[in-house]
């Protein structure tokens, strides 16, 4: 039979080294003390030497030839944990999904923490950009999947509807159109804030109101918000980036006399999704559902 040094061996060694004795090393490695006092009997009998002096009423130390050994069990161990991580590494799986602001902030959360329960060996990466930009890294192969909220008659090919996403006109309180039913006349002059000037929402908010009506960016979601309640522009925001706020009516939805241009949640893939990424996407129309 072959006699090898194994990596418990040497761990159990470091471990009386470091800690001054048996019993400190089988506290710190989380054992009993007889496994530990077993595992250098072992390699005693496997060296054909003595590794520790017992001395009475005093702990155990490392006999000269152990602590000989002590950079080659090192070494060892280091090996092996090294080896462990690589394996590990090696078996974990990557889902590149990318999508806009508002899906990472208010959709996402709840169905990621889900996700992370059931698939705790996939890493989730997350990359935020504008719509058609993250529809070509997903062409280019660069992203797995995109979560995207834009004109719904977008969807086509490898691109589908997830669940529509009604935009939502919104104002502080106190505004002049607040409360009432607003038509496009009443909107063709107003001042309008969006989170991004290069999002979808420009193009279909300038073709629905016309050129004569100000598209500004305010920068970010947050950005909408506060731009609303300082000033008497109106913010463009997709509902679920809004609820809370409309709920609690820090802000209000305008009545609009004409339907607002319809929007979705759109998802692109370059081939249909398999577990885990198709669990994913499961989840995040579980939310979807329930947030209508």
């Amino acid at each position: 039979m072959t006699k090898d040094l194994e990596v418990r061996h040497c761990r159990v060694l470091l471990a009386v080294h470091e800690h001054g004795g048996i019993g400190a090393a089988a506290q710190a490695l989380g054992i009993a003390q007889s496994t530990v006092s077993e595992t250098l009997l072992s390699l005693e009998r496997l060296l054909g030497a003595p590794v520790t002096l017992r001395r009475p009423g005093r702990e155990a130390t490392l006999t000269a030839a152990a602590e000989a050994l002590l950079p080659h069990a090192q070494a060892l161990l280091a090996a092996s944990e090294a080896a462990i991580a690589a394996m590990v590494q090696q078996n974990r799986t990557a889902i590149r999904l990318g999508t806009v602001e508002s899906i990472s902030s208010f959709l996402l959360p709840e169905p990621l923490r889900e996700f992370r329960l059931l698939w705790p060996q996939v890493d989730v990466r997350i990359t935020i950009g504008l719509c058609e930009e993250l529809r070509k890294r997903v062409a280019r192969a660069e992203l797995d999947v995109a979560l995207t909220i834009e004109d719904s008659t977008r969807a086509h090919g490898d691109t589908g509807e997830l669940s529509p996403a009604p935009l939502r006109l919104v104002v502080a309180p106190d505004h002049a159109l607040a409360g009432v039913v607003a038509t496009r006349r009443d909107l063709a002059t107003r001042s309008f804030l969006l989170a991004d000037a290069e999002g979808a929402f420009y193009g279909l908010l300038n073709a629905w109101i016309g050129s004569t009506a100000k598209l500004e960016s305010a920068g970010s979601i947050d950005g909408v918000k506060r731009g609303v309640l300082h000033s008497g522009a109106i913010g463009v925001l997709p509902d679920y980036a809004v609820a809370q706020e409309l709920a609690a009516r820090s802000l209000v939805a305008l009545n609009v006399e004409d339907p607002l241009p319809p929007v979705s949640l759109l998802l692109t893939t370059r081939e249909a999704p398999a577990s885990p990424l198709a669990s994913l996407i499961a989840l995040v129309r579980e939310t979807l559902d329930g947030a209508t």
